[in-house]
């Protein structure tokens, strides 16, 4: 019989979960994992984009320096030493519609703080007679996309067979709290973490955690011999997935927050492929999922005010790949060590 004695229990393994689970372990704690399967998180239906310059100003993302190289590093690791496919490195090719774009696009080539990621002189080889060309290019190295549905399913499975994950909904009500830390359903743990992604909205110890969740809703797309190999961004994202398989997407939505896809999004995911493509497609599925955005779109560690042991992880939103290893390994080192400068970014 497996023991039922850990040190930490961590709620929900979605990217956050998995990756704070994932460093724990790795300085040999003992980790509880609870989470009900379900197949249209937001975590399994999203690309994984990995992407340093975004906006219509071509900006650098914040701190893209510290979190995109430890992402690399994590993701790398994992395929090492775990066998997972993790990611894939491709570079980004960015339509570009107006001359004033192509100006802007070129000023910040000259940008040193840049120079790592922008490309000189874009290569669109693989997408000629194929896409309705625009009036120009740029072209961005360094990105890459994350497979996260595979790092969910292979940790899932490894912490299933060790007997470490148990694949039910938690129920807070059952939650008891100890001197010397908390109990669930027979497991006895020091302290526990929240992973909730935007079910944290229903979590009861942490009714403020400024959490503002979008809708987003992807397509997934069969395209004969099309060989895209670098990823495709105009209004929309082209991410290569296995065989003749593509995912598109995505928008926004925040007033109806619900995993149905709608005809609304369908409409426009689709218009903008016709628009951009000059090849045959098959739209083979259609997917909606609920992401735990910020107000302020930067993760949040949390504290209960009262309990002791208590936390909560969340809000990697639309760049848990990119900010997700950087962020779950500065709180989990927080969780060790208890340095208050590791509760913050």
């Amino acid at each position: 019989m497996p023991s039922k004695n850990y040190d930490f229990c961590v709620v929900g393994q979605g990217i956050a979960g998995t990756l704070l689970t994932y460093f724990l372990r790795k300085e040999g704690k003992r980790v509880l994992v609870i989470d009900k399967y379900f197949e249209k998180s937001s975590s399994r239906v999203a690309a994984g984009i990995v992407n340093p310059v975004t906006g219509k100003n071509f900006v650098k993302t914040w701190r893209a320096d510290d979190f995109i190289p430890f992402a690399l590093a994590t993701y790398t690791e994992m395929a090492n030493e775990n066998g997972v496919d993790s990611f894939t490195k491709a570079n980004i090719l960015r339509a570009l519609d107006s001359a004033l774009d192509e100006n802007n696009w070129i000023s910040r080539t000259a940008d040193t703080t840049l120079s790592d990621y922008l490309v000189h002189n874009a290569d669109d080889r693989e997408f000629s007679c194929k896409v309705s060309r625009p009036f120009a290019y740029g072209e961005l190295t360094g990105t890459f996309h994350v497979h996260i549905k595979n790092i969910l399913q292979h940790f899932r499975q490894k912490w299933l067979e060790t007997v470490d994950l148990v694949d039910e909904q938690f129920i807070y009500q059952d939650l008891k709290d100890h001197e010397t830390g908390f109990e669930y359903l027979g497991y006895k743990f020091k302290e526990i973490i929240f992973c909730e992604g935007y079910l944290a909205v229903y979590n009861p110890f942490f009714p403020e955690t400024g959490l503002a969740p979008s809708k987003g809703e992807v397509l997934l797309v069969k395209i004969p011999n099309a060989g895209f190999k670098k990823m495709y961004k105009d209004k929309i994202f082209i991410v290569h997935q296995y065989d003749d398989i593509y995912w598109v997407g995505s928008g926004y939505e925040w007033d109806t927050l619900d995993e149905s896809p709608t005809q609304k999004a369908y409409d426009h995911l689709s218009g903008q492929l016709s628009r951009i493509l000059t090849i045959p497609y098959e739209i083979v599925d259609h997917l909606a999922a609920i992401r735990p955005t910020m107000h302020d779109r930067r993760p949040v560690f949390l504290k209960h005010g009262v309990k002791d042991g208590m936390y909560l992880f969340n809000g990697l939103g639309t760049k848990g790949s990119s900010i997700g290893p950087f962020a779950a390994k500065k709180f989990c080192n927080y969780l060790l060590f208890k340095k208050e400068e590791d509760k913050f970014l």
